[in-house]
């Protein structure tokens, strides 16, 4: 790898004066998280001032991706007012505080790009890198053809604006320049991960008197604990330091408060196949680790008073007194899957479009009157593409999904550094948890977690260059 120097990542910059905007930007958010319950276009004029300012090169990739993090973990939520949540969304026109960064952090790479020194340095596109292009020409499409069939405009966009997080994956590869970088990200992810399932606790057992709590955001901190337990397993961290421990249990009571079982669900299993990847004479004692901090865990919830009864009853039950005992989460879902199948035959090979809908019955809530209603959000992601995209779409998804997961294990096990093991290690652990969650909810192509998912696409292809050609693996600074 070709080295280089602080200067060479922030000319501009010492390493004082980047402390202090790191504690500018942390004023910034507590400021956008106050003007929130005042008005909504305060944080929207602040966030154009950013997006001003960094063009004068003052923010970096690392604070923008700091920035992205803190707005989707506790200052935006793309969630519904409705769900339970310490925060409630800051938006305008159907637009988050977090859609400025985003085109901030596509403006930020296209003028560095296009103002960096040309080099000869090319790079023969991975496996990887070759499906995503694949994936995305499908999605254009898709797009292209919801339009032509006449979706509904709102949901069409809001399609579009989420596959746009999932395109920093090429954001990322022009603004990783070493494994630091790469460091940083994930560092970020686990602590903000960790500062929102502190707040999200103290709101929910203090508060709201321990109420099933909102799981749109918590997908992202299935992403952070599994990336906390992979830098315990490749022995960057240790369990018996306090501090870690303390933020592992932290992690894990955010993860079980949203009662969601298909987070429960993906997490076991991202746990289970980073256990597989670290090799059966590690496994046991890993297991036996982690299972005597669950029931510590549980252990806690039941002296606070919290019967399982009420547990299951909190994972179960959504619907109105009339409906007694019926699992309503369940029965929706597999009602939504079932009308997908259904309307199938008539648009099989590439699906309806981005945008559109589909009639299913729903059984109500604070938005949605009991009864058929024309819905846009299929929970499980698999059936959801195959309404939208097809066959070929769902085909796609697949084969990038899991060619991702193939070859992030491959490099995972001829890895070296500590580093790469870990990043390795945890993109192995959240892609398998996502992918088994979206048999519940659509986190594979989900608003809040597509950035991260392009992380970790982003952070293979980034190993796997290093892999192919090691002394061209030098790639543009941000």
């Amino acid at each position: 790898m070709v080295p280089t120097s602080p200067q060479d990542v922030q000319p501009t910059l010492t390493a004082r004066r980047q402390l202090w905007l790191y504690v500018a930007l942390f004023a910034l958010i507590l400021l956008l998280g106050a003007a929130a319950y005042i008005q909504t276009i305060l944080p929207l004029l602040i966030a154009g001032a950013i997006v001003a300012v960094s063009f004068f090169q003052v923010l970096s990739f690392r604070v923008l991706f700091l920035l992205l993090l803190l707005l989707f973990f506790l200052i935006s939520p793309a969630i519904p007012v409705s769900e339970k949540h310490f925060s409630k969304p800051i938006s305008a026109g159907g637009f988050f505080l977090q859609d400025a960064v985003l085109v901030l952090l596509f403006a930020r790479a296209l003028f560095d790009y296009f103002n960096a020194p040309r080099t000869l340095t090319l790079f023969r596109p991975t496996r990887l890198e070759q499906i995503f292009a694949l994936y995305v020409a499908v999605n254009l499409a898709s797009a292209v053809y919801g339009a032509i069939n006449g979706n509904t405009p709102t949901y069409l966009l809001g399609d579009v604006r989420d596959f746009l997080y999932f395109l920093l994956f090429w954001v990322y590869l022009h603004c990783f320049k070493s494994e630091a970088d790469l460091d940083f990200a994930f560092n970020a992810l686990i602590a903000v991960g960790f500062i929102f399932a502190a707040i999200s606790l103290a709101d929910d057992l203090l508060i709201r008197n321990f109420v099933r709590y909102n799981s749109g955001i918590s997908f992202l901190l299935v992403a952070s604990t599994l990336a906390l337990l992979s830098k315990i397993f490749t022995e960057r961290l240790s369990i018996k330091t306090p501090s870690t421990l303390i933020m592992l249990l932290v992690m894990l009571a955010g993860l079980f408060i949203t009662f969601t079982r298909g987070l429960y669900l993906g997490f076991v299993a991202g746990f289970f196949v980073m256990l597989f990847a670290l090799g059966l004479k590690r496994s046991f004692k890993l297991v036996l680790t982690l299972g005597a901090l669950v029931l510590g865990v549980l252990g806690v919830m039941l002296v606070l008073g919290i019967s399982f009864d009420r547990v299951i009853a909190q994972a179960t039950y959504r619907g109105s007194s009339a409906l007694g005992d019926l699992d309503v989460s369940s029965a929706e879902r597999i009602l939504e899957v079932l009308a997908v199948l259904d309307e199938l035959p008539n648009h099989w090979l590439f699906g309806k479009g981005a945008g559109a809908t589909i009639a299913v019955y729903r059984f109500g809530d604070a938005n949605v009157k009991e009864g058929i209603v024309d819905w846009w959000f299929i929970h499980n992601n698999y059936a959801q593409v195959l309404h939208k995209s097809g066959v070929i779409g769902l085909l796609c998804l697949l084969a990038l999904w899991l060619s991702a997961l193939t070859i992030a294990f491959r490099l995972f096990q001829r890895a070296t550094s500590a580093v790469a093991r870990q990043v390795l290690l945890s993109a192995t652990g959240v892609l398998t948890a996502y992918m088994v969650t979206s048999l519940t909810s659509p986190v594979m192509t989900y608003l809040n977690t597509n950035f991260v998912s392009a992380l970790l696409f982003a952070s293979i292809v980034f190993f796997n260059r290093l892999e192919r050609a090691p002394l061209r693996a030098h790639i543009r600074l941000c």
